[in-house]
Formats: C-alpha cells, structure tokens, sequence
C-alpha cells in the first residue's frame, strides 16, 4: 500500500533534494528567494570568519545580506520565468535560445536591476541616503556591467540550459563568486570624501 500524506511529508524530511523539489513545486517564489537569502547571508558569515578579526559575527550585517538576497531572489526568480516563456517559443535550438537568453540579460535586465536594486541597495544599507543614489548609479553601473559580462557569461551558459525550477539555486553558486566583487564597488557606493561612509561601506561588502 502507499504512504500516507504525512507519511509521505516525514519521508521527505531524510531526504533533502527530494524536500527541496517539493517546496519548489508548491511555494517555487518564496523556495527561491528565501535560498538565496541563506545563502548570501552565509556567505557573509564566511567571508566574516575569513578576515580573522576575533570578534563575534556582526549578525546586523548578515541581516542585511540575507534581506538583500531575498530581494534579489524574488527578482531573478521573476526574471527567469518571463525569460523562459519569451524565448521558449522562438525558432531555433538550446543554442540560439541560450544565445537570445545572454543578449536579454546582458543588453536588458542587469542594466534594470543593477540601476534600480543593487546599487541602491548598496548605498541605502551602508547608510546613504536617497539622494546619494543617482550618483552611485552613475559610478557604478557601467563598471559592474563589465564585471558581470565577464563572470556571468560563461556561467550563464549552463544556467540557462538547467531545468527552470533550479536556475536560481544554480546561479546561487555563482553568487559566492560575484558577491566578492561587489565588495570592490563597495566604497563607490558612497559619495567621494565622504570617509564615515567608504570604511562603513568596505566593513560592510569585505
């Protein structure tokens, strides 16, 4: 006979990928958004444990990139899944439409989220005000563009041809990688002079 439900429930929980499928098919935004939030947070604590300071992690700080990650995973998540229905039907095979798929990203969504998430974000949590945005913007996004374009690129190239319920986890990998490089735009984010804010922001992003 078969299990039944909470049977079934309990059985999932000794087997994580299997759990973790479960909550992408029933709750796939939140799933996403909340993994990337972990993980960003947990690559502070890492990144915190790396710079040998001796002290006790500054939790408010892996707040911070938790919250950031959670934002940013609700984003991509969103993203991925109008990418996916706009180039799906087009002619062609995985490799146009992996090809269609980096010229959307590149060209389209990463000038949006950087100009209008990412960098605010980076101003606002290391203390900036709103009307110090507009001038990170314009220091920051051309830079981090090349950045993306040539980490996101070749990573892309496998993100886009994994099944769509994981393309948020797999580009989770890369994200490990990519957050280290924001840590160089980190002082941009603050006006120039502005001394108070570049050493919160470079203890914030390190």
């Amino acid at each position: 006979s078969g299990l039944k439900p909470h049977e079934s429930e309990d059985a999932m929980l000794f087997h994580p990928v299997e759990f973790y499928q479960h909550l992408l098919a029933s709750a796939p935004l939140p799933t996403k958004a909340l993994t990337q939030g972990l993980i960003w947070g947990a690559g502070d604590l890492a990144a915190q444990s790396r710079e040998g300071s001796g002290e006790a992690p500054a939790l408010r700080r892996t707040a911070s990139f938790f919250a950031t990650g959670v934002g940013s995973g609700a984003l991509w998540t969103t993203y991925y899944d109008a990418a996916d229905a706009l180039v799906s039907p087009l002619p062609g095979g995985a490799l146009e439409h992996t090809a269609v798929s980096l010229a959307l990203e590149q060209a389209v969504w990463c000038p949006i989220v950087f100009a209008l998430y990412q960098i605010p974000a980076s101003v606002l949590t290391n203390g900036g005000a709103p009307a110090d945005v507009p001038a990170a913007v314009r220091r920051q996004l051309v830079p981090m563009l090349g950045a993306n374009l040539r980490i996101w690129t070749p990573a892309n190239v496998v993100i886009y041809n994994v099944p769509l319920q994981w393309r948020v986890l797999a580009s989770n990998c890369v994200d490990l990688v990519w957050g280290y490089v924001c840590a160089s735009f980190a002082a941009d984010a603050c006006e120039p002079g502005d001394e108070e804010c570049i050493v919160d922001a470079a203890d914030a992003l390190a």
